[in-house]
């Protein structure tokens, strides 16, 4: 599951929505089809409506000359404070471009396998994907 066309363009990792982990039409994350993407996903996202990205056909979003903008500090900011579990956009693509894709990966996989049962822990709400056990100690 923790796989490149699961990072957005902002970082953040889309494996670890619970929307990926649907077994009836999962999200496919944010560079995939709208269908099955939530509501802000598809709709409301800047990110992915940004006009710059698309223009400069931008990767990820560090590689923009205005990075980080608005999009990205609210991101940062909401991942960092609204969730069970806390991401980091700004930290992630740091850790990309440090570190690697492969090994950023393979460092998500690590810091997101729930030790129980080996589902996907969710950053929103803390559960496991597949036993359900809480992780994190915030409530949504």
């Amino acid at each position: 599951m923790f796989t490149e066309n699961m990072i957005a363009p902002c970082g953040l990792d889309c494996s670890l929505c619970s929307q990926a982990h649907r077994t009836q039409d999962p999200c496919m994350g944010c560079l995939g089809p709208n269908a099955n993407k939530p509501e802000f996903c598809s709709t409301w996202c800047g990110v992915i409506r940004c006009e710059r990205r698309k223009r400069n056909h931008y990767r990820f979003c560090d590689l923009c000359p205005v990075y980080p903008c608005e999009h990205i500090t609210e991101r940062e900011n909401r991942y960092a404070s609204d969730y069970a579990l806390t991401e980091s956009p700004i930290s992630n693509l740091r850790a990309i471009r440090e570190q690697g894709m492969d090994a950023f990966l393979k460092e998500q996989s690590q810091a997101w396998t729930c030790a129980s049962c080996g589902g996907v822990i969710s950053v929103h709400d803390g559960l496991c994907s597949k036993c359900k056990k809480q992780h994190g100690k915030r409530a949504t």
